[in-house]
Order: structure tokens, then C-alpha cells, then sequence
């Protein structure tokens, strides 16, 4: 896997997350999205890529799509 960039705001223990798209039995059941959030309290970025889950990628894809887009943010 990718190396994750530090946080902008200089926080090098940024955290790759994986959510479920269901909650009881609404949603996408199998299917998970992928967000990269700082978890300093005085920044707390988060950063997902819009229709990059499961449900339109495989897993590896949608985790390679959120590190790389997270490593080009501006």
C-alpha cells in the first residue's frame, strides 16, 4: 500500500478509515467507503473520493484512489 502523506496541518498520524454503507439492514450490505482523516483535534481533515467505494471499485482500487488523491491535495 501507498505511504500516506503527513496532514497539512503537520500531523504524520493521519489514518486510513474503512465505513460500512449499511446500518441494520438499510444501505449496501457488503460495500464500504474509504476515507484518510487527521485525527488532531485542531484540524481533524477528512478526505474521501466521491463514488470511490465499493459499490463502483474493488477494495484495492478504492484505497489506492483515497491515498493517491489524498497525496496530490493541495
Amino acid at each position: 500500500m501507498n505511504k500516506l502523506k503527513p496532514c497539512p496541518c503537520g500531523c504524520k498520524n493521519v489514518e486510513l478509515k474503512k465505513y460500512p454503507l449499511w446500518h441494520g439492514t438499510h444501505g449496501y450490505v457488503g460495500c464500504y467507503k474509504f476515507m484518510i482523516e487527521c485525527p488532531n483535534p485542531n484540524c481533524h481533515w477528512v478526505l474521501y473520493v466521491s463514488k470511490n467505494d465499493t459499490i463502483y471499485r474493488s477494495e484495492k482500487e478504492a484505497i489506492k484512489n483515497v491515498i493517491e488523491a489524498w497525496n496530490k491535495r493541495g
